[in-house]
Protein backbone atom coordinates (compact mmCIF):
# COMPACT_ATOMS: atom_id res chain seq x y z
CA UNK A 1 0.00 0.00 0.00
CA UNK A 2 1.25 3.31 -1.00
CA UNK A 3 0.62 6.67 -0.10
CA UNK A 4 0.46 9.99 -2.11
CA UNK A 5 3.60 11.06 -2.48
CA UNK A 6 5.32 8.49 -0.70
CA UNK A 7 7.05 5.55 -1.72
CA UNK A 8 6.21 1.93 -0.07
CA UNK A 9 5.31 1.50 3.57
CA UNK A 10 7.58 -0.74 5.38
CA UNK A 11 6.57 -3.53 7.05
CA UNK A 12 6.58 -3.75 10.60
CA UNK A 13 8.47 -6.75 12.08
CA UNK A 14 9.95 -8.30 15.31
CA UNK A 15 13.64 -9.63 15.23
CA UNK A 16 12.89 -10.92 18.59
CA UNK A 17 9.87 -13.00 17.42
CA UNK A 18 11.57 -14.65 14.13
CA UNK A 19 13.92 -16.18 16.02
CA UNK A 20 11.55 -17.74 18.66
CA UNK A 21 9.55 -18.52 15.64
CA UNK A 22 12.59 -20.02 14.15
CA UNK A 23 13.45 -22.03 17.11
CA UNK A 24 10.10 -23.53 17.27
CA UNK A 25 10.22 -24.83 13.32
CA UNK A 26 13.69 -25.81 14.19
CA UNK A 27 13.04 -28.30 16.86
CA UNK A 28 9.65 -29.37 15.00
CA UNK A 29 11.56 -30.03 12.14
CA UNK A 30 14.82 -31.98 14.17
CA UNK A 31 11.63 -34.32 15.33
CA UNK A 32 10.66 -34.80 11.61
CA UNK A 33 14.23 -35.44 10.54
CA UNK A 34 15.23 -38.03 13.86
CA UNK A 35 12.01 -40.26 13.06
CA UNK A 36 12.29 -40.12 9.34
CA UNK A 37 16.53 -41.01 10.03
CA UNK A 38 15.25 -43.67 12.64
CA UNK A 39 12.66 -45.50 10.66
CA UNK A 40 15.05 -45.01 6.95
CA UNK A 41 18.15 -45.45 8.82
CA UNK A 42 19.41 -43.03 6.57
CA UNK A 43 19.89 -39.22 6.83
CA UNK A 44 18.28 -37.75 4.06
CA UNK A 45 19.88 -34.19 2.53
CA UNK A 46 16.01 -33.37 1.46
CA UNK A 47 15.03 -32.94 5.44
CA UNK A 48 18.40 -30.54 5.82
CA UNK A 49 17.01 -28.90 2.80
CA UNK A 50 13.53 -28.58 4.20
CA UNK A 51 14.32 -27.38 7.52
CA UNK A 52 16.71 -24.88 6.05
CA UNK A 53 14.08 -23.88 4.08
CA UNK A 54 11.42 -23.52 6.63
CA UNK A 55 13.51 -21.79 9.13
CA UNK A 56 14.50 -19.05 6.45
CA UNK A 57 10.96 -18.69 5.79
CA UNK A 58 9.41 -17.92 8.87
CA UNK A 59 11.39 -15.94 10.33
CA UNK A 60 11.77 -13.58 6.90
CA UNK A 61 7.41 -13.60 7.31
CA UNK A 62 7.56 -12.41 11.20
CA UNK A 63 9.87 -10.38 10.97
CA UNK A 64 7.78 -8.62 8.20
CA UNK A 65 9.74 -9.75 4.97
CA UNK A 66 12.23 -6.90 6.08
CA UNK A 67 16.25 -8.63 4.90
CA UNK A 68 18.24 -8.36 7.89
CA UNK A 69 22.12 -9.97 7.76
CA UNK A 70 21.76 -10.75 11.58
CA UNK A 71 19.02 -12.57 11.33
CA UNK A 72 19.98 -14.57 8.25
CA UNK A 73 22.63 -15.62 10.55
CA UNK A 74 20.25 -16.71 12.97
CA UNK A 75 18.58 -18.70 10.15
CA UNK A 76 22.05 -20.81 9.56
CA UNK A 77 22.87 -21.46 13.23
CA UNK A 78 19.06 -22.63 13.80
CA UNK A 79 18.70 -24.67 10.59
CA UNK A 80 22.27 -26.26 11.43
CA UNK A 81 20.49 -26.62 15.61
CA UNK A 82 17.49 -28.56 13.69
CA UNK A 83 19.74 -30.81 12.02
CA UNK A 84 22.25 -31.45 15.10
CA UNK A 85 18.99 -32.35 17.25
CA UNK A 86 17.41 -34.10 14.70
CA UNK A 87 20.55 -36.19 14.65
CA UNK A 88 20.13 -36.60 18.41
CA UNK A 89 16.23 -37.78 18.48
CA UNK A 90 17.05 -40.19 15.87
CA UNK A 91 20.14 -41.85 18.11
CA UNK A 92 18.18 -41.86 21.01
CA UNK A 93 15.57 -43.44 19.24
CA UNK A 94 17.60 -46.13 18.26
CA UNK A 95 19.20 -46.80 21.85
CA UNK A 96 15.24 -46.86 22.55
CA UNK A 97 14.45 -49.72 19.90
CA UNK A 98 17.48 -51.95 21.66
CA UNK A 99 15.18 -51.64 25.10
CA UNK A 100 17.48 -49.03 26.69
CA UNK A 101 15.39 -47.47 29.07
CA UNK A 102 14.92 -43.57 28.76
CA UNK A 103 16.09 -42.44 32.18
CA UNK A 104 19.40 -44.71 31.68
CA UNK A 105 19.84 -42.94 28.24
CA UNK A 106 19.44 -38.96 29.50
CA UNK A 107 21.80 -39.93 33.16
CA UNK A 108 24.63 -41.14 30.59
CA UNK A 109 24.21 -38.55 28.34
CA UNK A 110 27.40 -37.82 27.80
CA UNK A 111 28.33 -41.19 26.50
CA UNK A 112 26.10 -40.33 24.17
CA UNK A 113 27.38 -37.38 23.02
CA UNK A 114 30.91 -38.72 22.86
CA UNK A 115 29.64 -40.87 20.05
CA UNK A 116 27.76 -38.77 18.67
CA UNK A 117 29.79 -37.09 15.89
CA UNK A 118 31.02 -40.86 14.49
CA UNK A 119 26.83 -41.56 14.26
CA UNK A 120 26.56 -38.31 12.14
CA UNK A 121 29.32 -38.60 9.83
CA UNK A 122 31.11 -36.62 7.29
CA UNK A 123 28.32 -36.63 5.59
CA UNK A 124 25.93 -35.60 7.76
CA UNK A 125 28.09 -32.83 8.61
CA UNK A 126 27.84 -31.62 5.26
CA UNK A 127 24.34 -31.62 4.91
CA UNK A 128 24.04 -28.92 7.99
CA UNK A 129 25.93 -26.97 5.69
CA UNK A 130 23.62 -26.86 3.28
CA UNK A 131 20.64 -26.22 5.48
CA UNK A 132 22.83 -23.47 6.56
CA UNK A 133 22.94 -22.27 3.11
CA UNK A 134 19.54 -22.30 2.71
CA UNK A 135 18.27 -21.04 5.45
CA UNK A 136 20.56 -17.89 5.24
CA UNK A 137 19.34 -17.25 1.64
CA UNK A 138 16.30 -17.77 2.10
CA UNK A 139 16.42 -15.27 5.08
CA UNK A 140 17.73 -12.84 3.04
CA UNK A 141 14.63 -13.27 0.24
CA UNK A 142 16.02 -15.21 -2.17
CA UNK A 143 13.74 -17.99 -3.96
CA UNK A 144 12.96 -21.16 -2.07
CA UNK A 145 13.55 -23.45 -5.49
CA UNK A 146 15.25 -21.52 -8.20
CA UNK A 147 13.28 -21.67 -11.43
CA UNK A 148 15.12 -22.88 -14.34
CA UNK A 149 15.86 -20.53 -17.81
CA UNK A 150 13.30 -19.55 -19.73
CA UNK A 151 12.77 -20.71 -23.66
CA UNK A 152 14.51 -18.07 -25.92
CA UNK A 153 12.02 -16.11 -28.37
CA UNK A 154 11.24 -17.60 -31.72
CA UNK A 155 13.33 -16.12 -35.13
CA UNK A 156 11.66 -12.94 -36.07
CA UNK A 157 11.63 -11.14 -39.42
CA UNK A 158 13.57 -7.61 -39.37
CA UNK A 159 16.31 -9.80 -37.32
CA UNK A 160 19.43 -8.11 -35.86
CA UNK A 161 21.48 -8.77 -39.21
CA UNK A 162 20.19 -7.89 -43.46
CA UNK A 163 18.15 -10.55 -44.81
CA UNK A 164 17.25 -11.95 -41.32
CA UNK A 165 13.83 -13.76 -41.77
CA UNK A 166 13.69 -14.30 -45.35
CA UNK A 167 13.12 -17.26 -46.91
CA UNK A 168 15.65 -19.11 -49.47
CA UNK A 169 16.78 -17.71 -52.31
CA UNK A 170 14.70 -14.62 -51.16
CA UNK A 171 16.76 -11.23 -50.35
CA UNK A 172 15.60 -8.39 -48.19
CA UNK A 173 15.32 -4.75 -49.72
CA UNK A 174 18.24 -3.23 -50.92
CA UNK A 175 20.74 -5.97 -50.02
CA UNK A 176 21.54 -7.01 -53.40
CA UNK A 177 22.49 -5.62 -56.70
CA UNK A 178 19.62 -5.89 -59.40
CA UNK A 179 17.33 -6.14 -56.86
CA UNK A 180 13.42 -6.16 -58.49
CA UNK A 181 14.39 -8.78 -61.53
CA UNK A 182 13.54 -12.05 -61.73
CA UNK A 183 16.24 -15.09 -61.18
CA UNK A 184 17.99 -15.69 -64.51
CA UNK A 185 16.63 -12.20 -65.34
CA UNK A 186 20.03 -9.57 -66.63
CA UNK A 187 20.35 -6.13 -64.98
CA UNK A 188 18.69 -3.23 -66.78
CA UNK A 189 20.46 -1.79 -70.21
CA UNK A 190 23.33 0.82 -69.11
CA UNK A 191 23.91 -0.69 -65.68
CA UNK A 192 27.33 -1.89 -64.88
CA UNK A 193 27.40 -5.40 -63.66
CA UNK A 194 26.53 -5.11 -59.89
CA UNK A 195 25.11 -2.22 -60.20
CA UNK A 196 21.68 -1.78 -60.09
CA UNK A 197 19.35 1.02 -61.45
CA UNK A 198 18.85 4.57 -59.42
CA UNK A 199 15.52 4.52 -58.57
CA UNK A 200 13.26 6.77 -60.70
CA UNK A 201 15.48 7.12 -63.35
CA UNK A 202 14.28 4.56 -66.18
CA UNK A 203 17.12 2.93 -68.15
CA UNK A 204 18.50 4.41 -70.97
CA UNK A 205 17.07 2.90 -74.61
Amino acid sequence: MTAFGMGPQVRQGSPGKAVLAGIGVAVAGSLVWGLIAYLTKYQLSVMALAIGAAVGTVVLRVNGRNRHPGLAVASAVLSVFGCALGSLVAEILVLLSHGIPASVIMANLNLVLRVYPKAVGGLGFLFWILAALYGYRIAMGAPVWRRGYGRRPAPQAGGPYPGFGTTPGQVADGQYPGYGTTPGQPPPLGTEPGQSAAPGNPPPQ
